[in-house]
């Protein structure tokens, strides 16, 4: 069953490929986050920049060769986590404002599912699409 798993992943398109490995960190993000935030009382963007650290890492290791065809190195590190950078200050400022928009109606627990579903879907498509590019251009330069 896990080899016919594994075939019919290595035969999806790019972006079905970076769909399944985000919503796999998505859960390792989440769960780091709620247990930080919602059990240990830290700060929700203190929560949210560790848990996205945490799946970022998990991420760039599977990605970037399996999506990208990026083999690791400088220049691949420094677009992904680059990239990284301004992917955490959109899903932070997302989370914080969803948050407090939503907490009043929905309560903690599910405003902060609610905001973190969104921090996530925001910056899904802007880094796939920023990566594809720049990392577009590194080939383009090589082949050159």
């Amino acid at each position: 069953m896990m080899q016919g798993l594994l075939q019919r992943y290595r035969k999806l398109p790019p972006m079905a490929k970076y769909l399944a490995i985000s919503v796999f960190v998505t859960v390792i993000d989440t769960v780091v986050v709620w247990i930080l935030s919602m059990q240990l009382s830290v700060n929700l963007t203190a929560a949210n920049t560790a848990g996205v650290i945490v799946g970022q890492i998990i991420h760039y290791t599977m990605a970037s060769g399996q999506v990208f065809d990026m083999e690791f190195g400088p220049i691949g590190a420094v677009i992904y986590f680059g990239t990284f950078v301004l992917g955490l200050l959109l899903a932070n400022w997302i989370i914080t404002t969803a948050f407090s928009f939503s907490v009043g109606l929905l309560g903690d627990h599910l405003a902060f599912l609610f905001a973190k579903g969104c921090s996530i879907v925001g910056p899904f498509f802007a880094l796939y699409f920023l990566r594809k590019f720049l990392y577009g251009l590194v080939k383009r330069r090589k082949n050159q």
